[in-house]
């Protein structure tokens, strides 16, 4: 009885292992998913290339011709956005947040 008891503890521990990595398989592939970007070239009116924009979801970062970081936009969620230069000091924000506040449970 000892022997079959420990034998169902070890395929019991083999499927748990089995489950458990898995489980870290498909979270991993699913945050290497999410974050990839989209890249935008940006040209201007004669057509030459000026940079490109890598789209993140909440987040924008914008390079020059040289592929120099110039810049990055966060989606704040709250209908603003924040702006930060190069060296990653805040710059600015656009959006309204007392538009949102006025309208708060309200259907769009």
């Amino acid at each position: 009885m000892k022997q079959t008891r420990s034998k169902a503890t070890i395929i019991a521990l083999e499927a748990l292992i089995a489950l458990s990595l898995a489980f870290a398989i498909v979270f991993t592939v699913h945050t290497i998913a999410r974050a990839q970007s989209n890249q935008t070239p940006i040209y201007d009116k004669d057509g030459k290339y000026q940079g490109s924009v890598f789209d993140y979801g909440k987040t924008q970062t914008y390079t020059d011709r040289n592929g120099q970081f110039t810049g990055a936009a966060v989606d704040n969620g709250n209908g603003t956005a924040s702006f930060f230069n190069r060296n990653g000091n805040f710059t600015g924000s656009a959006g309204s947040s007392i538009d949102r506040a006025l309208n708060f449970g309200r259907g769009r």
